[in-house]
């Protein structure tokens, strides 16, 4: 059973930021360089950069459950009629578990019920397994980016969309 479930406490983000660790390097070590990802680690997915996010950036996290044990995480901004889907991470040995399906499908949902005209959310234009999953589920890539890090890594990612029809 896949449960999605909004975390409030440190005790989670403790739990988000352990997950991280190993998802992260998973994903990105074959595509960037092994201390850029751990830049982005400490930068944006520590304990201390989620408390952050949440208290003064506007986003909201949540805890990917199946079968009671946390195996992924999602992150989520919003900013007025536009929802950043900024995160969306699950462990290697659980994907493929449709637990990436249900995810997708709360953001949509939360998306519907917060008055959100437009999901968007920023890929890197190597994962490409990812980038399916996305044009799947019917989102569009409508930019091309270069993104620079103060670290003085480069990384070449796109823009992707989905516009939602409101009813």
């Amino acid at each position: 059973m896949i449960e999605i479930n909004k975390v409030y406490h440190a005790s989670e983000f403790k739990i988000i930021e352990k997950l991280t660790q190993e998802i992260l390097h998973e994903v990105y070590d074959p595509i960037i360089p092994a201390e850029h990802t751990d830049y982005f680690l400490t930068e944006f997915q520590s304990e201390n950069a989620i408390r952050n996010q949440i208290e003064n950036e506007n986003f909201s996290y949540f805890l990917l459950n199946f079968d009671n044990k946390n195996v992924g995480y999602l992150g989520i901004q919003k900013l007025n009629k536009i929802l950043n889907l900024s995160k969306l991470y699950i462990l290697e040995s659980f994907r493929g578990l449709k637990i990436g399906k249900i995810a997708l499908e709360y953001v949509d949902g939360f998306a519907t019920d917060n008055g959100i005209e437009k999901i968007e959310l920023i890929v890197n234009q190597q994962n490409n397994n990812t980038i399916d999953i996305y044009l799947k589920n019917r989102f569009k890539i409508v930019e091309s980016i270069a993104n620079s890090f103060p670290n003085g890594h480069s990384v070449e990612d796109y823009k992707m969309e989905k516009i939602l029809i409101l009813k």
